[in-house]
């Protein structure tokens, strides 16, 4: 069985500047720490400095990607999306995680107090996968019951909820320190 992935290189990014079918994929730490706390630090916060590196099941989401690069991609310029086959078994040395059932296995107990859950309503969601347009739903007062209500506050976000949204928006899964060149078997010019 093979999988197909993507992952997008903006114009100006280091894999837009560096061919990842000669070099395959390294991690910008590959040593680096590779616990829950980095992989949502990876995924929540953006950070690249992590021995991960993101894939996604979608083209689209990719190509987003890729076209948010430092500059403006064109005709004469191209961002890239590239097209990476992972077989069953892995390649010897590569590892793929699922983050989100990575996390959700660290919360299985539903009455633990730390939890990836939120008390906010049903479109508090929207305002995690789009935090710019969809912001008023991050904001929105958390229901309390009658009659005292409770103190007026914003619903609860978990870092974990967080990374778990954000990593089903974007199909997200990660390979940890590198990928091989055999691996990368398109690179698509986009603009």
């Amino acid at each position: 069985m093979t999988a197909v992935f993507y992952r997008g290189a903006g114009v100006g990014t280091y894999w837009h500047q560096h061919d990842g079918r000669l070099t395959g994929f390294t991690a910008h730490n590959p040593t680096g720490g590779r616990d829950l706390a980095a992989l949502i630090g990876h995924i929540r916060a953006g950070t690249t400095f992590s021995a991960f590196i993101s894939l996604t099941r979608s083209y689209g989401v990719a190509f987003d990607y890729a076209m948010a690069g430092r500059k403006r991609a064109t005709k004469t310029k191209p961002a890239y999306v590239y097209e990476i086959k992972i077989s069953n078994p892995l390649p010897a040395g590569l590892v793929v995680i699922d983050p989100v059932n990575h996390i959700a296995s660290e919360f299985s107990d539903p009455i633990n107090n730390r939890s990836y859950q939120h008390d906010g309503d049903q479109n508090f969601l929207l305002g995690i996968i789009n935090p710019t347009a969809m912001r008023v739903h991050l904001k929105r007062q958390c229901r309390q019951p009658e009659p005292a209500q409770g103190v007026r506050r914003p619903p609860n976000l978990s870092h974990e909820l967080e990374t778990l949204v954000r990593a089903l928006r974007d199909a997200e899964l990660l390979a940890v320190a590198s990928i091989p060149s055999t691996c990368v078997t398109n690179r698509f010019e986009i603009y």
